[in-house]
């Protein structure tokens, strides 16, 4: 038989007990401590290479200013019929625009000055002095950046150059030069890209002489960096590494190389920045894991000897029980001891303290419900008001391009990129609200009896342009009639575009789309297939949940929010149907289909000339004179953009910005159609309809709400006020123009 185990005191036992949990919880703590040190050193040396990029970029940007100015100069008639006399004063001119230009300069191919804005015409010239940044115009024929140069004279002053070439008829002509001060640069580096006032910023030349710095510019500036500094520099075009500053100081330099002047933008900060946080962290944790393990044995130490004592009395209760006798046993700290003598007792104690904390549950479930509902109405509230705010921005913007569209300002490519893009901001605002109103059950919809077929029609249309531009191809197959359905048009005509849309975003450029309807299960199908990506089969089961996308490419070209799909599910459940996808998997194309119920008692559609309203002629006249419109609106670049739109249209037009304003006109102008923005300071829309109903009275005007609120409350209020029409910006000119011309000759005085 074998000798038993030699056995230690429990106090032992507790103290390796102590020692062995905490100890590797100490090392577990100290290596994630660690990882998370380098992390942050790693996003802190991320963050001071963003800002030499945007030191970079800054630089570029200030350069480019200059390089269209004396391109635009370059053009000039005087130039170009070698008046070069007069040009030399034109020079003087654009020169004294430019707080930074220092001279201007024109020199031949040979190398030449033939004019300098510094010197009177005529007089004798230096020679040029930088001469790297010219060789490098006569190469590329490309505009250039030179480097610094120094002065000649006593100041000995610091300059670089920005050339740009001049080209008549193919062939390089002259050079026309801006020396610039290093005071622009110096601009550029004071406005911070970091919030450590330990970093330095600096800007080197590609010759690697110090052109602007942030801290001690007066010793630096025009000195030559350290060829450790341009040696790494000129090797790659961008970076973060470990250096002796130009003051001999230990630091980290991120660097970016600015394209394509070929300028180097650095962000210096000491290494003691960078290193703090992995050193101060394992100092701390080492610290607090010897503290920790002291504490945790001292203790364990001490308390052993309670726990003992809790034993010797459950072994002595034990032999009195066994004996016949009652246990008895004093109160102990330890809950397994304790328990031993007092079940019934603890039984009752746990009953009642369950009946405690249920009802303590009960009271934090009916807080929390409340705290959700009084939440739930704080983001109605928001929604509504970001809405508003992103509306009233929006709506100068539009009226703006539609004013530059009818001036025949707005031919070019880049205005068409800006009226898309705003109609794609406009079409998210719209969405996320659409969101809101139907998680709240808000969203009514004007139901009617109608053909599919138009809603399908008017669908494709909003559509065609993103299909047009991304090339693909359309096939149709949707029968005028036959598929009566009762539902709002305008919600039908979205879940059709929503669909188009989907598939044409996530369909590569020249791919096939297709859109069929008819007779489906007892009610009326609706399918729309595509040939592009596909979706994968763990997606499609989450597919209709608002902000869930399918991948997207890097550049996101189409944006949005995940909502367009959610919305379908959502519009078409309100009209009593319902809305698969479907998938052979990535790469294989996706189709999405749309069941509604079939409504017997549908309405023929009507005849194509009757669906579409005709376009205002943008000439208005009531009773032989044109009408007179007030737009009352706090947002000046709104309303000056929409009144100049409607004095284009033909209206004669006043403007105000507030309620006295607005009462001033009233009197002066007497209009008969008045726009009022319902979100005016002081006095809003609706206290200055009151106002002007009170002078003018039957001679008011038809008044008509302007604002950025669209919720059903809100047309609900305007109409109860006695707005005519509620207009939601952005403004819909075609709109607008088709409200004045609805109201005729026979126009009410009285809104």
């Amino acid at each position: 038989m074998s000798s038993p185990a030699p056995s230690l005191p429990l106090r032992w036992h507790l103290v390796r007990l102590a020692a062995g949990t905490l100890l590797p919880v100490v090392v577990f703590a100290a290596i994630m401590v660690f990882q998370l040190a380098r992390l942050e050193r790693k996003d802190a040396e991320r963050r001071v290479l963003r800002s030499a990029r945007i030191l970079a970029t800054a630089f570029e940007r200030e350069m480019s200013g200059s390089i269209r100015t004396l391109q635009a100069l370059a053009e000039s008639e005087h130039l170009e019929r070698d008046e070069l006399e007069a040009f030399h004063a034109e020079c003087g001119r654009v020169s004294r625009t430019q707080p930074s230009w220092k001279q201007v300069m024109l020199i031949s191919t040979d190398g030449r000055i033939l004019l300098n804005t510094n010197h009177p015409w005529g007089a004798s010239l230096p020679p040029l002095a930088e001469q790297e940044s010219f060789a490098r115009v006569l190469e590329t024929r490309q505009p250039a950046v030179g480097g610094i140069t120094v002065g000649r004279g006593k100041q000995r002053a610091l300059a670089f150059p920005i050339r740009v070439p001049v080209m008549r008829d193919g062939e390089l002509r002259y050079v026309l030069t801006a020396v610039i001060t290093p005071a622009l640069l110096a601009g550029i580096v004071a406005n911070p890209s970091s919030e450590s006032e330990e970093w330095t910023r600096t800007l080197v030349d590609p010759r690697g002489r110090v052109a602007a710095r942030t801290r001690a510019p007066a010793r630096f500036v025009g000195q030559q960096s350290t060829p450790s500094f341009h040696e790494r520099t000129r090797a790659s075009l961008e970076g973060v590494y470990s250096d002796v500053s130009m003051d001999g100081a230990p630091v980290y330099v991120a660097f970016s190389r600015t394209q394509p002047s070929d300028w180097t933008a650095a962000v210096v900060s000491p290494r003691r920045i960078l290193d703090a946080p992995v050193t101060d962290s394992m100092l701390a944790v080492g610290g607090l894991g010897l503290a920790l393990l002291l504490a945790s044995t001292g203790g364990a130490w001490l308390f052993s000897r309670r726990i003992e004592r809790s034993i010797i009395q459950a072994s002595d209760a034990a032999a009195a029980l066994a004996q016949g006798n009652p246990p008895h046993m004093e109160p102990s700290g330890v809950r397994e001891l304790a328990q031993l003598g007092e079940a019934l007792e603890r039984s009752g104690r746990l009953l009642r303290e369950r009946e405690r904390e249920r009802d303590a549950n009960l009271a934090a479930a009916e807080t929390a419900r409340a705290t959700a509902v009084e939440a739930t109405k704080a983001k109605d509230v928001f929604l509504a008001m970001l809405g508003h705010e992103l509306r009233n921005p929006l709506a100068p913007i539009v009226t703006s391009m539609e004013v530059l569209r009818r001036r025949g300002l707005a031919q070019t490519p880049e205005h068409e990129v800006i009226s898309r893009q705003l109609r794609h901001v406009v079409r998210l605002v719209d969405d996320l609200l659409d969101m809101a109103r139907l998680a709240r059950g808000q969203l009514s919809l004007h139901r009617e009896p109608l053909e599919l077929s138009s809603a399908i029609a008017r669908a494709v249309e909003a559509a065609a342009p993103l299909i047009e531009r991304r090339r693909h191809v359309l096939e149709t197959d949707v029968s005028p009639s036959g598929l009566p359905v009762l539902g709002d048009a305008d919600r039908l005509t979205q879940v059709v575009a929503n669909l188009l849309t989907n598939a044409a975003k996530y369909t590569p450029p020249g791919g096939h789309l297709r859109l069929q309807a008819g007779a489906h299960d007892g009610g009326i199908g609706l399918v729309v297939e595509d040939d592009g990506q596909g979706l994968a089969r763990e997606l499609i089961p989450r597919l209709f949940e608002p902000f869930i996308q399918g991948p997207r490419t890097l550049d996101r070209s189409e944006g949005g929010l995940g909502l367009g799909l959610a919305l379908v599910r959502s519009l078409v459940e309100e009209h009593g149907g319902r809305v698969e996808a479907h998938s052979d998997g990535p790469g294989r194309g996706s189709r999405f289909t749309v069941w509604l119920p079939r409504h017997t008692q549908a309405e023929a559609p009507l005849p194509p000339e009757e669906q579409q309203a005709p376009v205002p002629s943008g000439t208005t006249e009531v009773s032989g004179k044109r009408v007179r419109v007030l737009v009352v609106d706090d947002n000046v670049d709104a309303a000056e953009a929409l009144a100049e739109l409607l004095g284009m249209s033909g209206y004669e037009v006043a403007v105000a910005h507030d309620c006295p304003q607005a009462l001033h006109q009233a009197d002066t102008f007497r209009p008969e159609v008045a726009l009022l923005d319902i979100g005016l300071p002081e006095v809003d829309g609706y206290g200055v309809a009151e106002r002007i109903r009170e002078r003018l009275g039957g001679a008011s005007p038809v008044f008509a709400a302007l604002t950025g609120f669209s919720q059903d409350g809100d047309r609900s209020r305007s109409q109860a006020a006695g707005f005519r029409h509620h207009f939601v910006k952005p403004i819909d000119i075609d709109e607008l123009i088709t409200f004045v011309e609805s109201l005729g000759p026979a126009r009410s005085g009285a809104a």
